[in-house]
């Protein structure tokens, strides 16, 4: 529902990649405890409700943050999603993110995204409960 989207930020990722589900963890495990982040799948009906065709459509070409009424992709999710994030990790990702950085990073990213698929990674469900949307 468009009512779930409102509030606090919600990461969007792949459901049927490995690597996406692990990093979903790792967000959780490193994430300032008031950070209110939720989570939702690319492939649910909560991205269906909020996020246009092209970033719910495979090949999937970014994580997607959803964060006041806008869905901000690569670099700029990456950021916003450092902001929910304990120290130091969140100033380590800020500056790989800064203009110094930015290319490289950029760069990076996308070799990550377009390469995920080929990580040994298995595919494991998780957790469900309010933080987790449809």
């Amino acid at each position: 529902m468009v009512s779930e989207a409102m509030g606090s930020p919600i990461l969007f990722y792949d459901g049927a990649c490995g690597l996406c589900s692990r990093a979903v963890r790792q967000c959780i495990a490193w994430e300032r405890k008031e950070s209110g982040l939720r989570f939702a799948s690319l492939q649910g009906e909560t991205a269906s409700n909020v996020l246009p065709a092209n970033l719910r459509t495979a090949p999937f070409a970014s994580l997607v943050v959803y964060t006041d009424a806008q869905a901000l992709i690569e670099l700029d999710a990456l950021s916003c999603l450092a902001k929910t994030l304990r120290s130091p990790l969140k100033e380590v990702i800020l500056l790989a993110c800064s203009v110094l950085f930015k290319p490289l990073t950029r760069w990076g990213y996308r070799c990550i995204v377009a390469n995920r698929h080929r990580v040994p990674a298995e595919h494991c469900a998780l957790e469900t409960g309010p933080r987790f949307l449809s």
